[in-house]
């Protein structure tokens, strides 16, 4: 087994929050005024900032303005011209410094950590876009002979330092070999060069066969990518601590957000949930439901309920996230916000027995709704009863939708179990 296949398990554990797939018409009507967006945040972000510590360097909308500080256009053709020096940090493929694979350097780095001798980073510096698949290898043997230290955020800065040299050119051999690995190195891609990682994710197809292939080989699920993706461009748009977010800031990502609900609402999506959990962290209920139901685009407000429920701030009593959830208006918001709060539920959140829940949910006449909380419901289940989760999928009444969950759930139960072999092993 390769060592970025046993990386790649090992980090199963710790991985992902509940993500679902979202499928069906939209039943909602778009809003064509997407500039609210600024003004309505804003006002949440000032309401937010009474108990916390998040700059609002204004309370006016920022309507028409170029940003200046980091990206100034959200076209992909047109470039990131602020992040033009920062790609140049590192050499080009062909440069003649990255030319020796054989330069004993990183060995040497490798075998004074792998001995307690040094820091990791100093090996990790030695890296380059010649040498990383060589030092995997390393690692590899290393694991096999338990020579390498069981750190979790060694791997991960492993594959971030790879990212950041490798960039499109390693990201699209990793893709094409199915290498669980792929997804590992885009927060690294999004530091080193998120000019190019952009416009590689504006043109991604989620529904190529190349994708496809490479989310079946390593039972992953289109949504959570589009996280990673989406989480690295959204730290390189904020570029400051959780919950501080300048007027600057707050238009670039609205650009960005603005830019793909015109040409992907799904990846649109995506952006919100990452850019929400970037500024919800500890803040107040009635705030956030606020927040949630300010936003009128459903792609907007689907990502808000999804990541305000999965933030825990209903977890003291988890059945008022199911009352919220169908409190709001938009039919795609509400059927993920009872996605999530459903896989709360199943979670035993705060005592809560799950049985009362499936005599609840067995109680309900068909309906997508009710297909949604199923949908949550058997997410929740996936770690703790597998078994019981695939029968709840596999009890959806919406034929499309369940083939879509059942798909998912299998391939959840199927990463478990990857992760349950190797630390056996």
């Amino acid at each position: 087994m390769s060592w970025s296949k046993i990386a790649f398990a090992l980090s199963i554990l710790t991985c992902v929050p509940v993500y679902f797939y979202f499928s069906g018409t939209n039943d909602d009507p778009p809003l064509t005024d997407k500039s609210k967006f600024i003004e309505h945040t804003q006002k949440l972000i000032a309401e937010l900032s009474q108990d916390s510590g998040i700059n609002s360097k204004s309370s006016e909308p920022v309507i028409g303005q170029t940003p200046t500080s980091t990206f100034e256009s959200i076209h992909p053709d047109k470039g990131f011209t602020t992040f033009q020096k920062q790609e140049e940090k590192y050499p080009k493929p062909d440069d003649p410094i990255q030319s020796a694979v054989s330069d004993p350097v990183w060995k040497n780095e490798l075998e004074l950590y792998l001995n307690g001798d040094s820091t990791p980073e100093k090996f990790l510096e030695s890296l380059n876009i010649k040498n990383w698949e060589h030092a995997r290898d390393e690692l590899a043997i290393a694991y096999e002979k338990n020579r390498l230290p069981p750190s979790k955020k060694f791997q991960e800065k492993f594959w971030t330092k790879v990212g950041e040299i490798g960039g499109k050119q390693v990201a699209e051999k990793l893709l094409t070999e199915g290498d669980p690995a792929f997804s590992k190195i885009l927060q690294g891609w999004a530091k080193g060069s998120p000019q190019a990682m952009f416009d590689y994710y504006a043109r991604l197809d989620l529904k190529s066969p190349e994708v496809q292939s490479y989310l079946e080989k390593t039972f992953s699920r289109e949504i959570p990518l589009m996280d990673q993706f989406s989480s690295g461009i959204i730290d390189g748009i904020l570029k400051s601590p959780k919950g501080k977010v300048s007027k600057e800031q707050l238009a670039n990502a609205n650009e960005m957000i603005d830019y793909f609900l015109e040409t992907n609402p799904t990846k649109a999506e995506s952006m919100m949930r990452e850019f929400t959990e970037r500024v919800i962290t500890g803040r107040d209920k009635e705030t956030l439901k606020r927040w949630v139901s300010g936003y009128q685009e459903p792609e907007l407000q689907a990502g808000t309920a999804q990541r305000v429920i999965e933030s825990g701030v209903f977890d003291k009593n988890p059945l008022e996230a199911v009352e919220f959830a169908n409190s709001l208006e938009s039919k795609k918001a509400k059927r993920s916000a009872l996605s999530s709060a459903y896989a709360r539920l199943a979670g035993g959140k705060n005592g809560h027995d799950p049985n009362l829940t499936a005599a609840e949910l067995n109680a309900m006449e068909n309906s997508m709704e009710r297909d949604f909380a199923l949908n949550g419901f058997a997410h929740g289940l996936v770690r703790k009863d597998p078994e019981a989760a695939l029968e709840w999928a596999n009890s959806i009444s919406n034929e499309n939708f369940r083939k879509v969950i059942v798909k998912n759930i299998t391939k959840r139960i199927n990463k478990e179990l990857i992760n349950q072999s190797t630390i056996q092993k």
